[in-house]
Order: structure tokens, then sequence, then C-alpha cells
């Protein structure tokens, strides 16, 4: 029982890999913004017809937060914005208001869902980038990433790919 035990917790940890925890001097409190450019898709099945009514730029902050919570840090709020990307000035404020270390703006730019009832794919598009309260990119990039999944509710609901997405677009943070 106890090798069991040992070697679940090995393959959970090398699944885990990468970046797992907030690198030494890194931010620590942070604000999370999550946007989106991409329209809610058409409910698909009974777990979209049920959860149908989030927006995508709610999945991309709540998703967010959470990922950046499993890393390490400090998350003192969640913001959203209705339409683009805040600019760097108004994700600046936006720290300073939290009085956060750095602001973390997660854009979804492209969510295609047309291959998720036949193969469980989607593609999947995030802008993020982190900046200081003094105005200063501390990171930024764009992913782009076809997540696969196998389970029933992926096959329906357009979510668990863009939690996919945001949970690796998170682990490329400083």
């Amino acid at each position: 029982m106890r090798a069991l035990l040992l070697a679940t917790s090995v393959l959970l940890a090398a699944a885990c890999g990468g970046k797992a925890v907030r690198p030494e001097g890194a931010p620590s409190r942070v604000v999370v913004v999550g946007a989106s450019v991409v329209q809610k898709p058409a409910p698909r099945g009974l777990t979209g017809d049920v959860f149908g009514s989030e927006e995508p730029r709610d999945v991309v902050a709540r998703e967010g937060a959470e990922a950046l919570r499993t890393r390490g840090y400090e998350v003192l709020g969640v913001e959203l914005t209705g339409g683009p990307a805040p600019s760097v000035e108004q994700s600046a404020a936006l720290a300073r208001q939290y009085g956060a270390d750095a602001a973390v703006v997660l854009v979804l730019t492209r969510l295609d869902v047309s291959a998720v009832q036949p193969l469980g794919r989607a593609e999947v598009q995030l802008e993020w980038m982190m900046v200081g309260p003094d105005g200063r990119v501390l990171s930024s990039d764009e992913r782009r990433s076809a997540t696969s999944q196998n389970l029933y509710r992926a096959r329906t609901d357009w979510r668990s790919h863009v939690r996919q997405a945001v949970i690796q677009a998170v682990r490329e943070l400083p």
C-alpha cells in the first residue's frame, strides 16, 4: 500500500512538472485581470445548457486566479474587462489600486471549438502580461495551443479547454 502511495505521489509530482511554484524574487501579491475578445460559444449538450451563462472572460479570470494561487501567489483581487485587454498604464493603475506587486492580465484572443464534439479538441489562443505598479512589463507572451481532453464534459463544454490553456500560460509566468 505504501509503494502505491509513493508511486502515485511521484507520478503526480511529475505530471505537475514545470514551474510548480512561484520563483524566488518574483512578485508575490497580484491582481488578476481577465479579458476576452471571443464571443461566448453556443451551449452544447446538457453540461453546456446547465453552465451556459458564463462568459469566456469569467472563466479566464477565475481559472487564472486559481492557477496563480496554486503556484504560491497571493491573489488580492480579480477584475473583468468587457472589451479588449487593458493597456499597460491601466494594468499598472490596477496594481497600485490593489496594493499589488503586479497585475496579471490574461486575454482570450481565439477559441475554435469546431472539433470539440467529434475529437475532444479545441484551439485556444491566449495573450498575457505581468505589469508592475510602476508600469514596467515584467513578462508578456502569447500562446496558441490545441487542447485535447477525452472526458465527456470536455467534449460538450469549452470551459475545460480554456482552463487547460490558462494553466499552461500561468506556468510560464515568473
